[in-house]
């Protein structure tokens, strides 16, 4: 049991890395990952749960939408290739919406993610190693809490611009559940 949980968060921190390392999202890329229990209750990620699974959970793992990255200024849409900015929230949360007020201030384009049931909970603790949000992820690098003094630092060094370069008409896309439970897709024929 503890080697398939070993397997299964070295396999999402090799899609995190994959995520960060790509320059922008191809048809061959996942999108999308589930994770789901088999016959035996043993817990598996990856893309395509089988017919005869279990409990399945879709985790939300895209970052901001192609359409949005088209209409941002060059050096944004590259540091935002390089190092795609996924903030995790909770609702009721005063530090949660600090954090998304200065990503929004400092022009920072990113998806957000709120924990909301066990299973967010569970996976933002696989996913980034908190416990507790606000947690933004830069990349696969997660910054736990907000600290402005941190969090500025590590934008300049991922090449985010230090004041907003983004046009007065951009708007953040809405806030998602990190995780949402899910029927397995149909079999590939």
């Amino acid at each position: 049991m503890i080697l398939s949980s070993l397997y299964a968060t070295a396999f999402v921190i090799a899609l995190q890395a994959q995520f960060a390392a790509t320059d922008a999202p191809t048809a061959m890329s996942p999108k999308v990952l589930f994770r789901w229990n088999d016959y035996r209750g043993q817990i598996n990620y990856g893309d395509r749960p089988p017919l005869d699974a279990q409990n399945v959970l879709r985790i939300d793992l895209l970052t901001i939408g192609e359409h949005t990255q088209s209409l941002l200024p060059y050096q944004v849409r590259r540091a935002a290739s390089n190092f795609p900015v996924m903030l995790f929230t909770a609702k009721n949360c005063p530090p949660c919406g600090t954090a998304r007020e200065f990503l929004n201030k400092r022009g920072v384009p990113f998806a957000e993610r709120t924990i909301e049931s066990g299973d967010d909970a569970m996976e933002l603790k696989r996913l980034t190693g908190a416990e507790g949000v606000p947690v933004v992820t830069l990349g696969a690098q997660p910054l736990l809490a907000f600290n402005p003094d941190d969090w500025n630092n590590a934008l300049d060094a991922t090449g985010y611009p230090g004041s907003s370069m983004l046009p007065r008409s951009f708007r953040q896309e809405p806030a998602r559940p990190l995780t949402a439970k899910a029927t397995p897709p149909p079999a590939a024929q």
